[in-house]
């Protein structure tokens, strides 16, 4: 089954960009995302060309940020209560089920490195929910140039032991060493003790893969290019896919100072339940894992 791109498109979009010409589809799409916001608070569903900015098209934008709170408190402790930091945060896609979980005591902080998606969640989450903040993160990324600072050089803009929950979905999946050795660090600085952490990460291991008939060759077709505790899936974009040796993953949260709560757990967004019609596009989804870690 070869590997498909699963941010392409696919059925009738694909074949509408055959049809119709590019300043169309613009001027058609960008109507579409006008209604949208101006709709928002009536469905909570952000304009189409914010969500594809974190996210395929194909996946279900509201049922994934559903299941993944209900994976938080249902496995990870999660309490109305709760000071939640949530990294890469997107346009809204937590922090809209958060929004009706977190109680007046409880406090919601999101940082992204996309100015669209932070402008969006301040104008229609945070003017509505005062204990809910968005920030522009500036760093220098294969998906954003509007910072000099490099991933495995950014300080997380909050204080020490600021937040009893930090999350981190699908964003280890695009860090280098360097950059994912710092996340783990920031978020050990900024959980408080026996504060929790969730993340999504990919994950193989070299010497069960070695067990299974094919298991070496599927990972290698999705991420050909290995660098030593690690592989990636193109080697002009090293951060379009980042895939860890389970070791390597271990190590990380050890150097942090972060427990890992055993045993790894089926992610609730990124997860094979999700894999569309046209298997290609998820079957990387295999792959994605989630870690439940704690401060002490």
């Amino acid at each position: 089954m070869a590997s498909v791109d699963p941010y392409s498109a696919y059925g009738l979009r694909k074949y509408l960009r055959l049809i119709l010409p590019r300043i169309i589809r613009r001027g058609l799409q960008a109507a579409i995302d006008r209604m949208q916001e101006a709709t928002f608070q009536v469905h909570e569903l952000p304009p189409r060309t914010l969500r594809l900015s974190i996210s395929p098209a194909w996946f279900d934008f509201k049922k994934a940020g559903r299941d993944q709170m209900e994976f938080f408190t249902e496995l990870a402790g999660l309490r109305p209560s709760d000071r939640f930091l949530d990294i890469a945060c997107g346009v809204g896609r937590l922090a809209i089920p958060l929004s009706r979980f977190l109680n007046h005591q409880g406090s919601y902080e999101g940082f992204d490195i996309n100015p669209s998606s932070i402008m969006f969640c301040s104008n229609n989450i945070a003017k509505k929910y005062k204990n809910f903040n968005f920030t522009l993160a500036r760093i220098q990324t294969t998906f954003s140039d509007i910072g000099s600072i490099t991933a495995d050089k950014y300080t997380f803009p909050y204080a020490d032991s600021s937040f009893d929950f930090v999350y981190a979905g699908s964003i280890f999946t695009h860090l280098l060493p360097g950059g994912a050795r710092n996340y783990l660090n920031e978020t050990a600085r900024v959980l408080r003790p026996d504060g929790r952490s969730v993340a999504t990460w990919l994950v193989y291991d070299e010497n069960a893969a070695s067990m299974i008939p094919g298991a070496a060759d599927n990972i290698a077709k999705h991420w050909p290019h290995h660098r030593g505790g690690y592989r990636i899936k193109n080697a002009q974009d090293p951060e379009e896919s980042v895939i860890y040796e389970l070791s390597s993953v271990r190590s990380f949260y050890s150097d942090a100072g972060l427990t890992i709560v055993e045993p790894f757990r089926i992610d609730a967004s990124y997860s094979p339940a999700r894999i569309p019609a046209k298997r290609q596009l998820g079957m990387h989804l295999y792959y994605v894992l989630s870690i439940i870690a704690v401060r002490r």
